[in-house]
């Protein structure tokens, strides 16, 4: 029998607590999103999940390809990943790596086209050594992997069949819906996904059929696979449901959101959004998207027009009317200070770029299949469907300055952004004193600090400070690790210069 000793030469037990820390949840949690990851990256068609709380063990088996030996070498190693980032939603041996922070040990078993192997792997102090038995196998009894977490008494007790069809529920919803996951077999899983909980396979009707005002949308970018899902309305008050837009990638949710919009009936509104290239713009514990990256941005204000127009469709979202006579010189009060602020200088700036405007020099072309002049290109050419432009025209054709037989255009410089602008609305229901979607700051004048601030005259201050609160905040989602003491210190900068001012 051959086996193979290691350890690692860092502090694994601080390690492992740092790899935990960077989940918005419990390790526990983290550590079931990560092995089923790893089994749906292992191109998986059956992820079984056994969970015996007698004998305090938790299982999770994949049929996929396994792992070879350098694979296995390195799925211990806190130094190394079998995945770079942006191909898998997950990274080898990372659910193995945060079950460390809660189980006696864990025994991995691993079988490819040419490889066997089992290793048993426990914290021990501040290491964690492990030993790998090459060409046997505990348990495993067919081609893929197989991790068995030996819980602690406390990580027991927190295991319940319950919590787990949640956690998957929660993360894994598009893989485990009727109607969803025929979107995955032909693109992403061949022979489709089934996940198993003690025998038995989780598995949720179609939400699609619970909706009501229903919307299928088509999100490009350039150079990128096109995303694709709907938006909807629950029309049946006894079915639970997660609220919020589920954007994922490869069936994994990476967050829900309302794209910073706060329509009516909000916890009814959900929807899905596909879009696998969103892979690329995920934070390191891919649970959530980097804020400021431009795949991300780019994709968000896309998806954000998309979602704005269906709720303005629909009338969940009432067009807050703009005030000029009361809001005007607010705005230009701000903005002026906001250029003068580095960190929110983003939103005091104008911004320029080319639209396409008729003339002679130009023309316009509509979309379709073959070829299409993009300028801006390296090639200069794009096949397939065409560019859109966003927001564009609703006849579905773009601006394009070859020659051919339709309207002419050219590209002249725009303002599309020219600071803040803030608007008013009344949501009773809502907390928030006021909220900013990416373009505008509404107000809530149903906020009983607004009405209060009106009374003793001192709305204008109100105001701002509700503007600013609310650009502090958007402005930190971009930063994975934000501090109180950065709002405070962004806050009083920016009434330091208002009030000397």
């Amino acid at each position: 029998m051959n086996y193979y000793e290691g350890k690692s030469s860092v502090n694994v037990k601080r390690l492992v607590q740092n790899i935990a820390a960077q989940y918005p949840f419990e390790p526990e949690r983290a550590a079931i999103l990560e092995l089923i990851a790893n089994s749906l990256d292992a191109k998986a068609s059956l992820i079984n999940i056994m969970f015996d709380k007698n004998r305090g063990i938790l299982e999770v088996s994949d049929d996929g390809v396994g792992m070879d030996k350098r694979q296995f070498r390195e799925y211990h190693d806190f130094a190394a990943s079998t995945k770079e980032k942006g191909e898998g939603i997950g990274f080898a041996g990372q659910g193995a790596k945060l079950a460390l922070n809660f189980c006696r040990k864990i025994i991995s078993e691993t079988w490819s086209a040419n490889y066997r192997a089992y290793s048993e792997w426990y914290l021990k102090g501040n290491d964690a050594p492990y030993k790998i038995n090459d060409g046997r196998l505990e348990t495993l009894a067919h081609i893929g992997t197989k991790v068995t977490l030996y819980l602690n008494q406390d990580s027991v007790s927190y295991y319940s069949e319950s919590l787990i069809k949640e956690t998957i529920y929660e993360h894994y919803f598009p893989l485990i819906d009727l109607g969803l996951s025929e979107n995955y077999k032909s693109s992403f899983y061949k022979d489709g996904i089934k996940i198993l909980l003690n025998g038995e396979e989780i598995v949720e009707p179609s939400i699609e059929s619970y909706l009501e005002d229903k919307k299928e949308i088509i999100i490009r970018m350039h150079s990128k696979p096109k995303a694709v899902g709907f938006f909807g309305k629950i029309k049946d008050e006894e079915k639970e449901v997660i609220p919020g837009i589920m954007i994922c990638t490869y069936g994994k949710v990476i967050e829900r959101t309302y794209f910073k919009k706060e329509p009516k009936d909000k916890e009814k509104i959900i929807g899905w959004i596909e879009a696998p290239y969103l892979i690329e713009a995920v934070t390191t514990d891919k649970c959530r998207f980097q804020k400021g990256n431009k795949i991300w941005e780019g994709f968000f204000r896309k998806a954000q027009f998309e979602f704005n127009r269906w709720l303005e469709e629909k009338g969940f979202l009432e067009k807050s009317e703009r005030k000029k006579s009361d809001y005007t010189s607010l705005e230009k009060e701000i903005n002026s200070i906001l250029k003068i602020m580095p960190e929110l200088s983003f939103f005091g700036n104008t911004t320029v770029k080319e639209v396409s405007i008729p003339d002679k020099n130009g023309e316009l072309k509509k979309f379709g299949e073959g070829i299409q002049r993009v300028p801006g290109t390296m090639t200069g050419e794009t096949s397939g469907e065409g560019v859109p432009i966003s927001p564009g025209p609703e006849d579905g054709k773009a601006p394009s300055v070859d020659k051919g037989e339709d309207i002419l255009a050219t590209p002249r410089p725009r303002t599309i952004r020219g600071g803040i602008r803030i608007t008013e609305d009344e949501k009773p229901d809502l907390a928030k004193l006021s909220w900013f979607d990416g373009e505008t700051v509404t107000i809530n004048k149903a906020h009983s600090a607004f009405n209060k601030a009106k009374m003793n005259g001192l709305l204008n201050y109100h105001i701002i400070n509700s503007v600013v609160m609310s650009l502090i905040e958007f402005s930190l989602e971009r930063e994975p690790a934000a501090s109180y003491q950065k709002v405070f210190e962004l806050h009083q900068n920016f009434f330091k210069i208002w009030g000397e001012r």
